[in-house]
């Protein structure tokens, strides 16, 4: 009670960690919603064109983005839960 702890390296780089996942985030999201970009046929990708192709891998990079994200915010942090 009332002890001073160092503090802990995890938390001391939770602000850069939210910086960077915000990006990472940000990223597809702002990519996807510019739609003049993307507004376009070519080139095609084996037949498919540029607009859908570019729709689904801002999809699979979100999707991505998402998991690195919830791994640089929660790997190593206890989840409260009981261990036998």
């Amino acid at each position: 009670m009332g002890e001073t702890r160092e503090q802990d390296p995890v938390r001391a780089a939770r602000p850069l960690r939210l910086a960077v996942s915000g990006l990472l985030i940000l990223i597809p999201v702002a990519l996807a919603l510019a739609v003049p970009l993307y507004q376009r046929t070519g080139p095609a990708l084996t037949g498919i064109p540029f607009f859908y192709w570019f729709q689904m891998a801002m999809a699979v990079l979100a999707a991505l983005a998402t998991g690195t994200v919830y791994r640089l915010l929660f790997t190593g942090e206890d989840d409260g839960g009981e261990t036998s």
